[in-house]
């Protein structure tokens, strides 16, 4: 949004971010009763929590940011491996935005959260994103014990 004012080309989903403070059990039904199915769940409420829904023509992730400390972060799971990553942010207040004629809320400190995420060449669009190497603030972060895969790695 920042950079392109507009949505991305060659972007092939659509990223969100709801402190975990704010999450309901019930967000999933809410995105299903609007068409759009939920793909996978990774993680859980107290770690690590992503969501993702896959409609026709659009694929949407949720990620859900935990405090600690003088940052944030949220997490990604490996769903072959259990790998977790964990991407950190300073932390950020949310101002209102307009794009594409919606109202949005998008980080009032944007650069400083593009630098965390994209390094210091942020303003450059990088067509091969990698979710896992690409990120300049990711970082492994164990793995989840197998004994929990099913509850924290959900395929549907």
């Amino acid at each position: 949004w920042y950079r392109q004012c507009n949505i991305i080309p060659y972007s092939k989903d659509v990223d969100l971010g709801i402190k975990i403070t704010d999450y309901r059990p019930d967000i999933t039904q809410a995105f299903q009763k609007a068409g759009l199915p939920l793909k996978h769940k990774f993680g859980k409420v107290e770690d690590s929590l992503e969501l993702s829904f896959q409609g026709n023509d659009v694929k949407l992730d949720i990620f859900f940011f935990y405090d600690q400390g003088d940052i944030v972060w949220n997490g990604g799971t490996q769903a072959k491996s259990g790998k977790k990553f964990k991407y950190t942010f300073p932390r950020f207040t949310l101002c209102w935005t307009e794009f594409l004629d919606l109202k949005v809320r998008v980080p009032c400190e944007a650069e400083d959260y593009l630098m965390a995420n994209y390094g210091p060449e942020w303003n450059i669009p990088v067509k091969s994103w990698d979710w896992k190497t690409s990120s300049f603030n990711v970082q492994e972060n164990g793995v989840w014990p197998m004994r929990e895969w099913d509850d924290v790695i959900q395929v549907h």
